[in-house]
Parts: C-alpha cells; sequence; structure tokens
C-alpha cells in the first residue's frame, strides 16, 4: 500500500441505540430493641461525617451525594522526597467547598497559577445511600505539568451509577518530576514524585474508602492524556500492585522511547539546575531544594513524564512498553481509547500562544515533531502526504487551515492512535481483557472558550466532559440531545466497567449496546459517535490512522 493510499480517511456508517441510567437509591433503617423501656435509643449516625484512620472529616450534602472536599492523602510533602502518609488529627475536619490548593504550576489553558507545595489533597463523592460500593479514582492531565483534581471534575452522574468517585492532587512540573541525581534516594532512584504522590492516594483509598461505603477490593484508577500515561505507569509497577483492580485508559499512550532517569538528567534535570544556578552551589540538591516557588516555575520545561528508574526498588523500574510488551504488569481488566483529531488541542494552543503553523513553518514543525523520535521517519514525504490527504479530506475550509489541520494529524496519529492500537494489542497478547473505544464526535462542544481558526472536532480532551460533567454544563456548551444521549451512555460504560469488570450492561435493558472485548486486529472497536453509535472494525481505525504505516517506517 502506498502512504497516501494507507492515509485515506473512510466514512463510516453506524446505528443509533438508547440505554437506562441507574440512579442510586436514598435509604437506610433505624432498628431498637431490648426490654427496658428506659434505654436510650442512640442517635442515628451522621451520614456527613466519615471516620478515616487520620480522624473525622464532615462533608456536605448535594443532589443525590454526599461530597468530601479538600481532604489530605499525605503529610505536607517534602521537596523532591517520596510523601509520607497523612497526619492524624484530633479534631473533625469540616469541608465544605475549598478543593484545597492546587499543586504549584504556572497558569495556562488547562490550570490556574498556584506556588502552592502543601497541595497533596483529595476529594471523595460518594452515594447517599449507604453501601458497598465500587471505587473509581480519576488521575487528571495536563501534560503533568498542569491541572488538579478539583472544580474541572463533576462526577455526580457516576456517582449516581452507583460508584464512589475520588479525585486528586499530586506533584507537577519539575516539583513532581524532575530527574536529578542530586536527588537520589538511598537507593540511587530520582525523578517520579508525582507518580509517587498518586501511588500514596491509592494507599489512603485503601486505607479509608469504607468510612465513604466505598468497597477496597474493587478499586478502578482512571485518568486521561497525563492521567492516562500515569495509569499506564501504575499498570507496569510493581509496588502498585494491590492497590487497585481495573484501569481505564483515555488518550493516555504512553511514548515508546520513555528513557531511564540518567537520560532524562540530560535532557530535562541538566538544563533545570544550570538555568536556575545550582549547578555552581556546593550542594546542588540543597540548592534545589531551597530555591523559591516562582523560581522553579519560571525555569521549568514543559516536557517531564515519568522516567525509568535505576533500581527495582523505584516506583518505575522497568518502562510502560517492557512492562506490556513483556506480560509483566499488573493484569487488570482494562478499557482504553483515543480521540479521532487528538492533535488539534495542541496545534490550537500554539495558536493560542502565537506560534501559528503557517505554509512556511509547517516543515519546519513536523521535523521538529518527529525528532522527538529515534525511528528513521521521512519527514518530508509524510508532510506533503498529509497536506494531500488533509485538502482531499475536505474539512479545510481555506489553504491557510490545510497546515495546522496537517499537522494535528501527524500528532494524531504518530503519539496517540497508533500507540493506543499498540497498547491494545499487547494487553491482548497477555490474555487480559480489554475493551477499546474510538471517540469521534467531530462537534463535541469546545471546552476551550476560544477558536483557533479551524475545526477542532474529537480532540484530546473533548471526550471527559462526557463523563465528568453533569448535563446542565453540556447544555451550557450547546450540547445537542444526541450528544447528551451518548454521553449517558459513556457514564454508563464506564460505571459498569468499575461495578462489574465490564463495560456492558449485566441487567439486561432494552438497547443496550453490545461493546465487545478487543480481539486483535480481526475484532472490534466502539465508535463513540452521538449519532451513529456502534461497533466498527479494528481495521477500520488502522487505515485511517495510517498504523500500518508508522509501526514500519519505509
Amino acid at each position: 500500500m502506498t502512504m497516501k493510499a494507507s492515509l485515506a480517511r473512510p466514512r463510516f456508517l453506524l446505528s443509533s441505540l438508547s440505554m437506562v441510567i441507574i440512579a442510586a437509591s436514598l435509604g437506610g433503617c433505624l432498628s431498637g430493641s431490648g426490654s427496658d423501656s428506659d434505654a436510650a435509643t442512640p442517635p442515628p449516625a451522621n451520614p456527613l461525617i466519615a471516620t478515616t484512620a487520620q480522624g473525622d472529616v464532615q462533608g456536605v450534602e448535594l443532589t443525590n451525594m454526599r461530597v468530601f472536599r479538600g481532604i489530605p492523602y499525605a503529610a505536607p510533602p517534602v521537596r523532591f522526597a517520596a510523601p509520607e502518609p497523612a497526619l492524624n488529627r484530633a479534631s473533625t475536619l469540616q469541608l465544605t467547598e475549598d478543593f484545597g490548593a492546587d499543586c504549584a504550576q504556572p497558569g495556562g489553558t488547562f490550570g490556574s497559577e498556584s506556588t502552592a507545595e502543601d497541595c497533596l489533597f483529595l476529594n471523595v463523592y460518594a452515594p447517599q445511600a449507604p453501601g458497598d460500593y465500587p471505587v473509581m479514582l480519576w488521575i487528571h492531565g495536563g501534560a503533568f505539568v498542569t491541572g488538579s483534581g478539583g472544580a474541572s471534575y463533576e462526577p455526580s452522574r457516576l456517582v449516581e451509577q452507583g460508584v464512589v468517585v475520588v479525585t486528586i492532587n499530586y506533584r507537577l512540573g519539575a516539583l513532581g518530576f524532575l530527574p536529578h541525581s542530586s536527588l537520589a534516594d538511598e537507593s540511587g532512584n530520582y525523578g517520579n514524585y508525582g507518580l509517587m504522590d498518586q501511588q500514596e492516594a491509592l494507599r489512603w483509598v485503601q486505607e479509608n474508602i469504607s468510612a465513604f461505603d466505598g468497597d477496597p477490593d474493587n478499586v478502578t484508577i482512571f485518568g486521561e492524556s497525563a492521567g492516562g500515561h500515569s495509569v499506564l505507569s501504575h499498570v507496569v509497577s510493581p509496588s502498585s500492585e494491590g492497590l487497585f483492580h481495573k484501569a481505564i485508559v483515555q488518550s493516555g499512550a504512553y511514548n515508546p522511547t520513555q528513557v531511564s532517569q540518567a537520560a532524562g538528567q540530560i535532557g530535562l534535570g541538566t538544563p533545570f539546575v544550570e538555568a536556575t544556578g545550582c549547578d555552581e552551589a556546593a550542594d546542588t540538591g540543597q540548592c534545589l531544594r531551597g530555591l523559591p516557588v516562582a523560581t522553579v516555575l519560571a525555569n521549568q520545561l514543559s516536557n517531564y513524564i515519568p522516567v525509568v528508574n535505576a533500581t527495582n526498588t523505584g516506583i518505575l523500574p522497568l518502562s510502560i512498553d517492557a512492562g506490556l510488551s513483556s506480560g509483566d504488569f499488573n493484569q487488570a481488566p482494562m478499557l482504553m481509547g483515543s480521540n479521532q483529531d487528538e492533535g488539534r488541542l495542541f496545534v490550537a494552543i500554539d495558536v493560542f500562544s502565537q506560534r501559528p503553523v503557517t505554509a512556511d513553518n509547517y516543515q519546519t514543525k513536523v521535523n521538529d515533531l518527529l525528532a522527538l523520535d529515534p525511528r528513521p521517519y521521512p519527514r518530508e514525504p509524510i508532510a506533503e502526504d498529509y497536506l494531500i490527504d488533509t485538502r482531499e479530506e475536505g474539512i479545510a475550509t481555506t489553504e491557510a487551515q490545510v497546515y495546522p489541520l496537517a499537522l494535528a494529524a501527524i500528532q494524531t496519529d504518530w503519539r496517540f492512535a497508533c500507540p493506543n492500537l499498540n497498547q491494545l494489542n499487547q494487553v491482548r497478547s497477555a490474555q487480559v481483557p480489554v475493551w477499546g473505544y474510538w471517540f469521534t464526535d467531530r462537534n463535541a462542544p469546545n471546552i476551550l472558550g476560544a477558536s483557533p481558526g479551524f475545526p477542532l472536532g474529537a480532540t484530546h480532551a473533548f471526550e471527559i466532559q462526557y463523563v465528568l460533567n453533569n448535563e446542565a454544563a453540556l447544555q451550557q456548551r450547546g450540547a445537542t440531545e444526541a450528544q447528551i444521549e451518548l454521553s449517558r451512555r459513556m457514564v454508563e460504560y464506564w460505571a459498569n466497567f468499575a461495578k462489574f469488570s465490564d463495560p456492558n450492561s449485566t441487567d439486561g435493558a432494552a438497547g443496550a449496546v453490545t461493546w465487545d472485548g478487543y480481539t486483535g486486529l480481526q475484532g472490534n472497536l466502539l465508535d463513540l459517535d452521538p449519532v451513529t453509535l456502534s461497533q466498527v472494525p479494528a481495521t477500520e481505525f488502522v487505515d485511517y490512522h495510517s498504523c500500518a504505516y508508522w509501526a514500519n517506517p519505509q
């Protein structure tokens, strides 16, 4: 197949369906007995007070759920060190509207500026009725540099399905992921502090979630983008074994060239140390730990990711690729997928940052992008073929739109879609149950609040609102009834997976959409489209995203 042919974008014909939302019921009973008529009846327990190992916390009641915001899941962190368990409290912690401070980060498209290092908080959303509910722990995205587990995510519809939802903060940027040997622990490992925070939150859940009517033996971790990458990191981390039982990866394709901590020091650690002047200090580690937060944020880079630690005592002793391909991972059922136009978000951010893609710089941007991959991709032919394909697809309404859309298509296929397919195949090869999806709603509501001058389509992060927002928020963004119905179905799939280790309903509800487990390239993916939701052959995904070509560049 020629490359141009492999880039053809087929159309799909899918069928529409309906589903039933299972609402959590409100209930409870009090009982008392005894022959002593003078015996006092004990007051009913306050469902808004949960007794954790560290002390009582009191939440608030919202429609159909109890909410506990801003619970410390670890002690205030020591900079560039593993987190310690949360401190005990003598008095009840009153939790109202405060999610706790966001971890230090620069302001940007997806996060507000913060300089807080005491930021290791989580939030618990629980059904009102007592029970023993499955738990879903959300790890936010944001390129490991921005974001939080706070107000951006509204999980009420998942809670109504009968699950407890936990959202977390974790250290970001250099404070969360700086790899430098001056910060090594006693075993010689460094970096990945944010991953350690996530793991500490999972330990907190094991110890405490039963106080919120959650089942510590039925925990699903799920995340998007950097959060999805984090989920995969825990899937292959030996020290995360037993802390979760299922995993959902949304647009979290790992970098196949994930580097060691030593290589990370060269690319990320040393430039930061030199920029801050700590390379001139007598004790580099002490200098780094003493820097003002503003100095850290001003000098950190934007491409931090977890690194492979040097010894088996590190949280990530092997790469995600090595773990998945060898079968040496925590073999929990998995659900994973990607969006049809992932790359358009990143090109849009360039536009908002006054770095638009034009005819003059298009080839340079393609070269810079593919330079991140050591495989010998022919950069000029790729750039030209994607221009041809973008023009043929007919989405661009002007010639000026062709260049950003073509670059975005390269990013989508190379960085997300085809690596996601590879992950599906790796997990399937290990005989682990896995379901694959493809989010294709090209009219998804725009969560950015601005237009980059070209269609955003089904871009990166746009599926989150379909699972972690309420219907009112979708309506305010202009969602159609078909999109709201798709959102309802996605909420049920995600909740079913947490409850049953299978996204399909077990109650025989009329119109439920069957989602087959992924069986390889001869099998299916679920195409999440609001009008024509159905399963499509995995080969259509392969052809659309040119995955055969990207697997074997010529």
